[in-house]
């Protein structure tokens, strides 16, 4: 099972039987893209400053980057903000890009990230100690990073629905540990999320209600 795994991931994730040209795209376009951006360069110098370097993950926050620029996505829900260094990266690929970010009380190091924020940047980022409510304007795309062994109900699921539309992609991290892993398992069964990517560490899940069900190993 875990060698057919690697050789699906292997073959997936160069576009070899992906018949989906949405799904296509977004391997070859953007998880398979190269190229660099300024914020690569700028945003790891200014954590480097900070004493924070040492909470930036280089892969994760390049794809947030990446996912944003990508999809053009403006309204960004970013549940479990920690420390904010991912934060910088969704806010980094426009200046129309508005991001809310739900943050623990004893979660202080987010707020010292937005003070080395640009001014414009600053104003983009609001702290909340609570979700939105449900019926408040659905998010273009919504950020949840779990904790190591953190339990998450399903029906924050439910919840999360409610704030999304039919373009809204998920971005979960990490799933590798059984909590997290579980709570994957789940967003993948959900029918009302017919494209998912499995990254490893990291889930992708888009609400698109005209295409297949159809779940890639990349």
């Amino acid at each position: 099972m875990r060698l057919f795994r690697w050789w699906l991931r292997w073959k997936q994730s160069r576009g070899h039987g992906v018949h989906s040209p949405f799904a296509f795209d977004l391997i070859t376009d953007v998880f398979s893209d190269r190229h660099t951006f300024y914020a690569f360069h700028d945003l790891p110098l200014l954590f480097e400053a900070s004493d924070l370097a040492e909470y930036a993950k280089p892969y994760f926050n390049r794809l947030s980057f990446r996912l944003i620029h990508y999809f053009k996505a403006k309204r960004i829900l970013e549940v479990n903000a920690f420390n904010g260094v991912n934060t910088s990266y969704l806010l980094a690929p426009s200046s129309d890009i508005h991001c809310t970010c739900v943050v623990c009380e004893d979660n202080l190091n987010l707020t010292d990230i937005v003070k080395l924020l640009p001014e414009d940047a600053k104003s983009r980022c609001e702290l909340v100690k609570a979700l939105p409510a449900a019926n408040s304007e659905p998010f273009d795309a919504i950020f949840i990073n779990l904790k190591e062994g953190e339990a998450i109900p399903e029906s924050m699921i439910n919840y999360l629905l409610q704030v999304s539309n039919e373009n809204t992609f998920w971005v979960i991290h990490p799933i590798n540990g059984k909590e997290n892993k579980q709570f994957w398992t789940s967003i993948v069964k959900e029918e009302r999320f017919p494209i998912t990517f499995d990254r490893k560490k990291t889930g992708i899940a888009f609400l698109r209600p005209s295409y297949y069900k159809m779940h890639y190993w990349i």
